[in-house]
């Protein structure tokens, strides 16, 4: 058998159409003849607003109000000798994000940590007779805007040390 310029042979072209027939008329048949689930069978015929539950339109969304308020406050803390001592009072939380001794590193991480919209401030700090150069962001009230805090700073691969400090 030998092919020409025309294609393929007739009886090839024969096969391939009944095959996709064959299979077309199986898809359909699977498409048709679904087994009808009873529990779903009642429900058919109805509109979508008689399939809605009544407690749907009641249910209330407190979430957002109790959340703020479940913040559990700290009542001990670790010394720096390791001993435990007793937190009194409202306390302020500083984040530390950097310190330096080139007080324009310390500018330049300032910036983008204010291009992170936080409030960021530097202080200078001698400790061992060098002056080094603190990124400080705050001051935050709150144990858990201070979390949020550090979390933007972490997404922004910063490191970050907590300081509590008394108002």
């Amino acid at each position: 058998m030998h092919l020409s310029n025309a294609g393929l042979p007739g009886w090839v072209w024969f096969l391939t159409g009944l095959a996709a027939g064959v299979f077309g008329s199986f898809l359909f048949y699977l498409w048709r003849d679904v087994p009808v689930d009873p529990a779903v069978s009642d429900l058919a015929g109805k509109p979508a607003t008689e399939l809605l539950s009544p407690n749907v339109e009641e249910m209330k969304w407190d979430f957002y109000d109790i959340f703020p308020k479940s913040e559990v406050p700290i009542v001990e803390e670790y010394a720096g000798d390791g001993t435990r001592e007793k937190v009194e009072g409202p306390h302020v939380y500083l984040l530390q994000a950097g310190s330096f001794r080139n007080a324009d590193d310390a500018d330049q991480l300032r910036a983008q940590l204010i291009l992170l919209g936080l409030d960021v401030f530097t202080r200078q700090v001698k400790k061992d007779g060098t002056t080094w150069n603190r990124v400080l962001v705050g001051p935050i009230d709150s144990a858990t805007e201070m979390n949020r805090q550090r979390r933007k700073l972490a997404e922004a691969n910063i490191p970050s040390i907590a300081l509590r400090v008394s108002p």
